[in-house]
């Protein structure tokens, strides 16, 4: 079933990328053709209308350290596996920031209404900035389910979020010789990433859309500043914008996404499978 969602399609100069993304990860009404769909393109492209204010600089004001929720955060997420990932990038100069949300270039092609609503549709109007810490920087187990089914020698793993990943494959610790995978939920953090002094939101875009609809202006996130475009979180297989047009003179923007100039359109729902294979074989010794 389709989802409603918003998409940046008119931020795409190439027809076919535009034409790939609004048959594959979006789904055209029934009967559509090729060239109403491109239509649909050209429109979208028209209502992006000129460069928003200050994008990609958004105001940044540091949260204290001794601010009792963030010292709360970070005790909690030190008993989980994400200890370890946080404490890296805090060692290499990751902070903690309220961001403001709608000057952040957006890398994210679309973004799920429903999903945004799943997140923050309880949130006060404005959040409280209580609000804002509980589902900025959680730091408790995201309660999306996951199924796994065998068959033969092979495990599926399926979760509906995408923040399913894989920490580790291959040898494990164990208490006996162990090969296979660890997963977990990537770190839950509305994460920003200033880029060759650029501001991009990393992570967090539903909960950054939900967030400003319910009237807040700024966000607290996990901030740090990287070195490559991949490290930011520019993808060169067409999965996010590329770093030319989010670097050009008139960039995606959450503000795109809230002020109305975003693309209505239906999304097809993404899932996350992880899959596991294995197999004994018995060989014949041959003499070296």
């Amino acid at each position: 079933m389709p989802t409603p969602g918003l998409s940046l399609v008119g931020f795409l100069d190439d027809q076919q990328l535009a034409l790939n993304h609004l048959k594959v990860t979006c789904m055209p009404a029934a009967g559509k053709s090729d060239q109403d769909i491109l239509l649909d393109w050209q429109a979208a492209k028209a209502a992006l209308g000129n460069p928003f204010p200050n994008y990609g600089n958004p105001q940044i004001a540091p949260i204290a350290a001794n601010d009792p929720r963030l010292a709360q955060v970070i005790a909690q997420v030190n008993l989980t596996p994400w200890a370890i990932q946080m404490q890296s990038m805090l060692a290499q100069g990751a902070s903690f920031q309220m961001v403001e949300i709608e000057p952040l270039l957006a890398f994210q092609l679309s973004v799920d209404k429903d999903h945004s609503g799943t997140k923050c549709g309880t949130l006060g109007a404005p959040p409280s900035e209580d609000e804002l810490f509980a589902i900025c920087l959680p730091s408790s187990v995201p309660q999306d389910n996951i199924h796994s089914s065998r068959q033969g020698q092979s495990i599926i793993i399926k979760s509906r979020s995408l923040n399913l990943v894989t920490l580790a494959e291959g040898p494990l610790q164990a208490q006996i010789p162990t090969i296979g995978i660890q997963f977990w939920w990537a770190l839950p953090f509305v994460h920003v990433v200033r880029y060759k002094g650029r501001c991009y939101l990393h992570n967090g875009y539903h909960r950054a859309y939900g967030l400003r609809l319910a009237g807040a202006t700024r966000m607290p996130c996990m901030f740090r500043d990287v070195a490559t475009a991949a490290e930011a979180g520019i993808r060169t297989d067409g999965g996010t914008f590329t770093e030319a047009v989010l670097t050009s003179a008139n960039p995606p923007t959450m503000a795109h996404y809230t002020n109305g100039r975003a693309m209505d359109v239906q999304l097809r729902r993404a899932i996350r499978i992880l899959q596991i294979n294995w197999s004994q074989h018995a060989f014949v010794d041959e003499p070296d």
